[in-house]
């Protein structure tokens, strides 16, 4: 396979749903912007967006060819595989946004422990709650909307939100 058909795979797998995350974390962070505007916050929301949009697209990407992401695809009903992928990927998101605290955090320390405890003991809990639960919903609804798609046959799914319906003719229709 040649780098450039590799590369297109990639684009085309990651790029929809980087897209996906793009929205619904714009959506959310624009929301944490209107919130904050009161107090004379400012967020950055494009740029946020788009780098968590990145991450995340591609550790999903990567965890749905795991055991771990496809482990009840095919032997239970769709709300508990997508509620499992959603509790697993949000265990691992998680971890890889509170990894990438420490690393800034170690940069201005030069002490892993020291920034471990920094960047737990600086934790404010109700906006990671917020955070958790935000991301928990779009984790969520990516999950129970791939199940389905895979489910009815790939791009079925989309095919069906995203096309025009094909005109019947038939009884009862006109034309």
């Amino acid at each position: 396979m040649s780098l450039l058909i590799k590369l297109k795979h990639e684009a085309q797998e990651v790029g929809l749903v980087t897209l996906y995350f793009f929205f619904c974390f714009s959506v959310m962070l624009t929301l944490k912007k209107l919130l904050l505007a009161d107090y004379q916050v400012d967020v950055q929301v494009v740029s946020l967006a788009a780098v968590s949009a990145l991450i995340i697209a591609k550790v999903v990407v990567i965890l749905d060819h795991t055991a771990a992401g496809n482990r009840f695809d095919t032997r239970q009903p769709l709300w508990v595989a997508a509620l499992y992928k959603t509790l697993v990927y949000l265990g691992i998101a998680f971890m890889v946004f509170f990894l990438e605290k420490v690393f800034h955090a170690y940069r201005e320390t030069g002490l892993l422990n020291q920034a471990v405890s920094e960047v737990w003991a600086h934790k404010d809990w109700n906006l990671m709650l917020m955070k958790l639960l935000c991301v928990g919903l779009t984790f969520l609804a990516y999950h129970v909307y791939a199940g389905l798609d895979q489910r009815l046959g790939e791009g079925t799914l989309r095919r069906g939100i995203f096309e025009r319906p094909q005109p019947t003719h038939g009884p009862g229709c006109e034309g």
